[in-house]
């Protein structure tokens, strides 16, 4: 099998740079700061780089993956059964080694399995305007993976089928529909994937009853987000447990079950679905990052729930302007008004272990999706709903469909109660994490200090480290990150300094819980994996290179 993307021509994207719309240049709504405002609060973090060479490696994460219980959440839970018929799907964008580290995990629990590998074709480098044209094949693949479960549940041919890392999945079905996000050993070895689903599961209840039980919320970012919409009782049934039927049916039709409530490890920080005449969305998202890679700055105006105006944004900025024209007189089912661009999604990551893959970033799956789910990420989305049926009846309709992202990684989002206010994320920081009951639980499978806190906040000039937005980062994003995750990865301890880093997953008992110690729990026992550390433990890196000698994370602030 193999799957084509489709190209700027299906389409015709690209503007034409005679008719560029003036916004293209509006860059009026972009932040400074005589000083970086996070610079003390959310220093930058980027955890080890563990070295892999055999599949047994990876065992001990998966031995986690295949306990959990399952849900069909984001968060990979396997739940193997000895006998079970399972599907692991996967396709040549995947590492061979995490295949192979599957298979063994497969054979362990005497599950009956099949591998099936798809031809994607070869491996694409990505730049953030590429999201545009992705994301309207990727529309098209993810209808057809539901048609294809749909078959599938009628065979019954298969319990389970692992497969994907995205997107909405049949639920509540003969068939159980799980993920396969293992596409690197890097993404693999984590703590993100050894951390006790019991946890993870208690985070995102807290994070979804603030959310579900508030009147107002108010979602910020340093790169430019202010916007604030109306949680109104019309989004919910009578007791705000579940979104309403009539709107859940009118939206997610076939597949309400998924639709009525959050995605676990995606919470769903507005509703997934429109108001016929309740929007009241406004204000403006900005950011430089989708889902695919970083992009250009961009800036969306939203009035009520509709997307009226897409300043600045480069290629990405053009090629959403061209789309938002394109479809500006056209009706979508469920929409509130004409035009495609309406904002619908704000989904909040809840694992705090998550981090932004640095070997062979950005290509193929090794992109900006994986990290939406960090603790406290918000990604912001517009268009049409994904895989919902009134998705997939403006597709029969021959209407273009599809939608994109910016991603907040410092967001506050503030709900607004009878007589009080609740931050729920601050800064970046999902407050569940210091939740005293969730801290409680979790001491029961090593230290909370080390499973509810952060391993990787990006560093971004003028946000959180030294420098100038604008100049040393937002005027070209891709180039910065792609440099600063090839140092990170091949000259650490120097990394560590230059950006004056938060150093607790790479020295000492933090060191070694990252590499391995964190699946130390649960019965499961882990060696302690090579890295490139800022100590002298393990790193084979840091050996190899006389330049890196030492501890450069020690009292190596960089100077203003």
């Amino acid at each position: 099998m193999t799957a084509n993307l489709a190209t700027n021509a299906d389409r015709n994207l690209n503007a034409n740079p005679d008719t560029r719309s003036p916004a293209a240049d509006d860059r009026s709504g972009l932040p400074h700061y005589d000083r970086p405002p996070l610079k003390d609060s959310r220093r930058p973090r980027c955890p080890p780089f563990v070295e892999i060479t055999d599949a047994d490696q990876l065992l001990p994460y998966l031995e986690h993956v295949a306990r959990r219980p399952y849900n069909h959440g984001l968060n990979a839970c396997w739940d193997l059964k000895e006998g079970e018929r399972v599907l692991l799907r996967v396709d040549n964008w995947h590492s061979e080694l995490t295949i192979q580290a599957c298979q063994r995990i497969l054979e362990k629990y005497k599950v009956k399995y099949e591998i099936q590998k798809v031809d994607r074709g070869p491996i694409p480098t990505w730049v953030g305007a590429d999201e545009v044209d992705y994301y309207l094949f990727r529309t098209r693949e993810l209808a057809q993976w539901m048609d294809m479960w749909e078959e599938e549940e009628k065979k019954q041919q298969y319990d389970k089928i692992l497969m994907g890392y995205g997107g909405p999945v049949l639920a509540e079905r003969f068939i159980k529909i799980q993920r396969m996000p293992f596409i690197t050993p890097e993404i693999l070895a984590s703590p993100a994937h050894a951390m006790p689903i019991e946890v993870i599961n208690a985070i995102d209840r807290w994070t979804w009853d603030r959310i579900r039980t508030a009147r107002r919320a108010r979602i910020t970012d340093p790169e430019g987000t202010d916007i604030s919409f109306t949680n109104h009782d019309d989004y919910w049934d009578a007791r705000r447990e579940f979104y309403h039927p009539d709107l859940t049916a009118a939206t997610w039709r076939g597949n309400e079950h998924f639709g009525k409530t959050y995605l676990p490890g995606h919470i769903t920080g507005r509703p997934w679905m429109f108001h016929p005449f309740k929007e009241d969305g406004c204000g403006v998202i900005a950011g430089t990052t989708n889902h695919i890679a970083p992009c250009d700055w961009t800036q969306l105006v939203v009035e009520n729930s509709k997307i009226t105006r897409i300043n600045a944004g480069g290629e990405f900025g053009d090629k959403l302007r061209n789309v938002m024209e394109q479809t500006r007189d056209i009706q979508y089912p469920t929409f509130p008004g004409k035009g495609l661009m309406y904002w619908w999604e704000a989904s909040i990551g809840t694992n705090p272990h998550i981090h932004r893959p640095r070997k062979d970033f950005p290509s193929g799956f090794v992109n900006c999706l994986y990290e939406r789910v960090r603790s406290g990420v918000i990604h912001m989305g517009f268009g049409t709903i994904i895989s919902s049926m009134a998705e997939r009846e403006a597709a029969r309709m021959g209407h273009l469909v599809g939608h994109w992202h910016l991603h907040l990684y410092f967001p506050t989002y503030t709900t607004e109660r009878s007589g009080d206010n609740e931050n729920i994320i601050e800064n970046g920081r999902l407050l569940a994490l210091d939740d005293p009951a969730i801290r409680k639980l979790c001491a029961k499978y090593g230290d909370p200090d080390l499973w509810l806190d952060e391993s990787w906040n990006p560093a971004v000039p003028g946000i959180n480290m030294q420098g100038d937005y604008w100049s040393h980062y937002a005027k070209d994003p891709l180039h910065w990150v792609k440099t600063e995750l090839e140092v990170c990865r091949n000259y650490h301890p120097m990394f560590m300094r230059m950006v004056d880093a938060d150093a607790k997953y790479c020295e000492g008992e933090g060191a070694r819980w990252w590499k391995g110690g964190c699946c130390n729990h649960s019965g499961v026992q882990a060696p302690v994996l090579p890295g490139n550390c800022c100590g002298t433990e393990g790193s084979a890196v840091q050996d190899a290179a006389p330049a890196q000698a030492g501890h450069c994370c020690h009292g190596g602030a960089a100077s203003d």
